[in-house]
């Protein structure tokens, strides 16, 4: 239920946001169905989650099994594993809005996920400091960042 009343409402009032300034047209895709969710979903969690994979969704299931479906085949399969942005840039989108959520669990294992996805640390870097509240001040993405890469997060370098 949380999806329909926090998920949506928040999904409605930032494509508002978007119509207003970007330009063009949405349009339909032709995006399968639950087999090919699943499979997609799969093989991108894994690529996001790498050795703790395995661990996330049986940590997912223990909170509600199906959550962990929905994860997989609605979230990966369906939504990030779409077309249009590839993988590494969904990555550091949900990098800043998770910094900008709070959500700091889930900002580490995004942040290790961006990594995992090819994304350079200045690039993931310049992505948590654009959510972070606070940028470089705000306590929780320094220690997200210290939590996923084990270093200090600093100020990125004007030319990276």
């Amino acid at each position: 239920m949380l999806v329909l009343y926090a998920g949506y409402p928040a999904a409605l009032e930032a494509l508002r946001a978007l119509n207003d300034v970007w330009p063009g047209r949405a349009r339909r895709t032709r995006e399968g169905g639950p087999v090919g969710w699943r499979r997609r979903g799969m093989a991108l969690s894994r690529r996001v989650y790498g050795p703790v994979h395995a661990r996330l969704l049986a940590s997912v299931r223990a909170l509600h099994p199906d959550l962990a479906v929905w994860m997989v085949e609605q979230g990966y399969g369906r939504v990030l594993s779409r077309g249009g942005l590839g993988m590494r840039a969904r990555e550091l989108i949900t990098v800043a809005v998770l910094a900008a959520t709070r959500r700091e669990r889930q900002l580490v294992s995004h942040l290790l996920g961006a990594a995992r996805v090819g994304a350079p640390r200045v690039v993931i870097r310049r992505a948590l400091l654009a959510g972070a509240p606070a940028g470089i001040r705000d306590a929780l993405a320094r220690r997200a960042w210290r939590t996923a890469f084990g270093t200090a997060l600093t100020r990125p370098s004007a030319h990276p």
